[in-house]
């Protein structure tokens, strides 16, 4: 019988059912295949989930937001416009070499913050603000409105426009959430800011679910980057996955796991785990094969 989502959490009584594996018919089914892939696609790698991922940047971007079901990256950026790789560094290095002009200072007109009901996200109206994502702004005098305060220093999140960006006053709210749409802020904001400088980026990391870039770009540029991405997950509506099809010994495993586990079954638990970790090592080796013949390069991750 085919391993899907459905047989997974039958009844007791259907065969490659977990409750029938475990013989056990108080499990919360639906939680433990959903904990079972958590615990799965945190250590299988393997060759259908190697995909290419491809993103621009703006003139203006720094970062961008990681695409769904992302899981590791595979070696350096390609910058398909410049023809231009870029390495990966660690966090620390990456903000050091981001530089700032603090030179940027002025009052903002009436009601410049535009709220969005459940969101620490602002919109900030200011004409030709020459502003780059990244940078930081500053804001004094502002009425706190919509359930969100304004003032204080907040990170340019996104550049809408010539006279828009956005802000995320979170850190300055206790992570408050707007809880009235509109325009608000009164008529007596100034500002200040430090702008992140455009330029040449280099080198790149991942923080806060984006990839990061040294510095936004000057000239707009198509990327490409190697990527490890885990399948959709199962569901009702997403009955099987490569896992399901290829590695059917792999999900059977990881779904004892995380039934044990649901049993608070500690033995059972590591045993499971155990064998789990043994098969992906297999997995992995299997997988090293599409690697033979292959030349490798001082570069290869």
């Amino acid at each position: 019988m085919a391993m899907t989502w459905a047989t997974l959490t039958g009844s007791k009584t259907a065969s490659g059912s977990i409750m029938n594996w475990v013989t056990y018919t108080k499990l919360d089914v639906f939680t433990v295949v959903d904990e079972a892939q958590a615990l799965l696609f945190q250590m299988l790698r393997c060759r259908e989930m190697r995909s290419t991922w491809t993103f621009g940047m703006a003139v203006g971007q720094v970062s961008q937001a990681l695409p769904p079901r992302f899981q590791d990256p595979v070696g350096r950026i390609y910058d398909l416009t410049n023809s231009t790789w870029y390495k990966q560094r660690i966090e620390t290095e990456v903000q050091q070499a981001r530089s700032y002009d603090s030179s940027l200072a002025g009052s903002l007109g009436t009601n410049p913050f535009t709220t969005t009901i459940g969101s620490s996200a602002v919109n900030v109206s200011l004409a030709a603000h020459g502003l780059n994502q990244g940078s930081t702004f500053t804001v004094l005098g502002a009425t706190a409105a919509n359930g969100l305060t304004f003032n204080g220093a907040s990170p340019v999140t996104a550049i809408v426009d010539a006279n828009n960006f956005t802000i995320d006053v979170g850190d300055n709210n206790n992570d408050a959430f707007a809880t009235v749409a509109g325009a608000d802020g009164g008529a007596a904001a100034t500002y200040t800011a430090n702008n992140l400088i455009a330029g040449l980026s280099s080198i790149w990391t991942i923080w806060n679910e984006k990839v990061e870039f040294n510095a936004p770009f000057d000239v707009a540029a198509t990327m490409k980057l190697l990527i490890f991405r885990r399948p959709r997950i199962l569901s009702a509506t997403n009955l099987t996955n490569f896992v399901t099809d290829r590695y059917p010994m792999l999900m059977r495993e990881a779904c004892l796991a995380s039934a044990a586990n649901f049993m608070k079954d500690d033995t059972e638990y590591a045993k499971h785990v155990k064998t789990l970790s043994d098969l992906i090592g297999a997995t992995a080796a299997e997988n090293d094969l599409v690697y033979r013949g292959a030349e490798f390069g001082t570069d290869t991750p």
